[in-house]
């Protein structure tokens, strides 16, 4: 895609984002009013496929009249909403009718994308990763214990798309390669087997998340990562990738300052277009696919927080340690907010790691009334010449 139309699309993307829903969490009773809107353009072809385990609608969203087929799914992780958001934005651009329309119409003409929003609506229901009774539904793709699982396999069966896109989200801890700079965007070519075997379906993988990358590196140079490609046997992508389809994940990461992922979901917009943009127009094939390894590992080097240098006093002995603090968001279903828990990360020589929020706090010392562990919650105080002069309490540093 054209850098022009790039920024274009860019700056307009405002005028398409359905801003009726937050980018950080859909219930399932807003998916199914956004899909009730759905079903009165004519554009849009809406099936109810099946039913999670706890008997919730999962759909298929059909689009276009193509040869190409695609299939892209969203929220597997019931707490991982930013591209099913992006999916309705997606769907205002798709039904617009405006200075886009070469580009809308090259889509909707020369492919046929079938969506899959909120595969995992118990998941969601409860802001967690696994559904129902608690299993991983992408690691569920050998025994299909799942009802979810079990449609999503039959479905791709029946569609045989040339490509898939599993769209997900992941934490802020991770940096495109051995730096500061947060993923805001991972992609990942999932292997087929153990040696991480290239076959053409792989290949084409490749070849199109340079096209993605390509496209976003205007926006977010040296926050693209190339997620890990250990080959994990239960998970849909490697399995479908042994099937013939070339899988694409796109994982929405963190941008600095964006808690909301308002800005990671425009990421995704932009993501999506470029890529069924250049599956349609082959141009992909150009590429050298092996250059997808010059794209920076996705490394974990972040911690929410990280305080520097600071004393630790122990059995009479002062150490000078580093504290690495990181804070799990979550959702109280009772009162329908998000809430924050923050526990200590890693403790020592933190020298070769970053904080998204850092602090040197050198000649400064711990106080605690209980001794700092690993995986505890982060709450304790900081004392300088006697006097507290900070306070750590649930992983957010306070100014005392």
């Amino acid at each position: 895609m054209k850098k022009e139309l790039l920024n274009e699309l860019f700056e307009s993307y405002n005028d398409y984002k359905a801003t009726s829903i937050r980018s950080d969490f859909i219930t399932h009773q807003e998916l199914k009013d956004k899909i009730t809107l759905l079903k009165q353009n004519s554009l849009f072809t809406v099936e109810q496929i099946g039913k999670s385990i706890e008997r919730r609608e999962i759909y298929s969203i059909k689009l276009g009249k193509g040869k190409t087929k695609v299939l892209a799914w969203s929220q597997m992780h019931g707490d991982e909403p930013t591209a099913t958001t992006a999916l309705f934005d997606l769907f205002s651009f798709l039904s617009a009718n405006d200075s886009f329309d070469s580009l809308r119409n090259s889509i909707l003409q020369n492919s046929e994308i079938h969506f899959i929003p909120m595969m995992n609506p118990d998941g969601a229901a409860r802001y967690q990763r696994e559904n129902a009774f608690n299993i991983d539904l992408n690691r569920d793709a050998l025994r299909f214990q799942s009802d979810e699982s079990q449609l999503l396999w039959k479905y791709t069966e029946k569609f045989k798309p040339e490509f898939g896109f599993n769209l997900h989200d992941q934490n802020s801890y991770y940096t495109a390669g051995r730096s500061n700079n947060p993923s805001a965007i991972s992609l990942l070519a999932p292997p087929m087997d153990h040696v991480k075997s290239i076959n053409y379906t792989r290949e084409k993988s490749m070849q199109v998340i340079l096209k993605i990358r390509e496209a976003l590196e205007q926006f977010i140079p040296g926050q693209i990562a190339r997620y890990s490609d250990d080959y994990e046997p239960r998970a849909f992508g490697d399995n479908l990738t042994r099937a013939g389809i070339g899988e694409i994940l796109i994982e929405s990461g963190f941008y600095r300052n964006d808690y909301n992922k308002d800005f990671v979901r425009k990421l995704n917009f932009i993501s999506l277009l470029a890529a069924f943009e250049t599956i349609i127009e082959k141009d992909y094939e150009k590429l050298f696919y092996a250059d997808y390894f010059e794209i920076p590992g996705n490394m974990q080097m972040l911690f929410d927080l990280l305080l520097r240098n600071l004393k630790l006093e122990f059995n009479g002995r002062n150490f000078i340690v580093d504290v690495g603090i990181n804070r799990t968001k979550k959702y109280n279903l009772q009162k329908l907010e998000f809430y924050y828990e923050g526990t200590i990360a890693e403790l020592g020589d933190l020298s070769v790691f970053y904080g998204i929020e850092e602090e040197n706090l050198e000649g400064y010392s711990i106080q605690s009334e209980s001794e700092l562990k690993v995986d505890e919650p982060a709450n304790f105080q900081i004392i300088k010449d006697g006097e507290t002069k900070y306070e750590v309490v649930n992983g957010f540093l306070k100014s005392r």
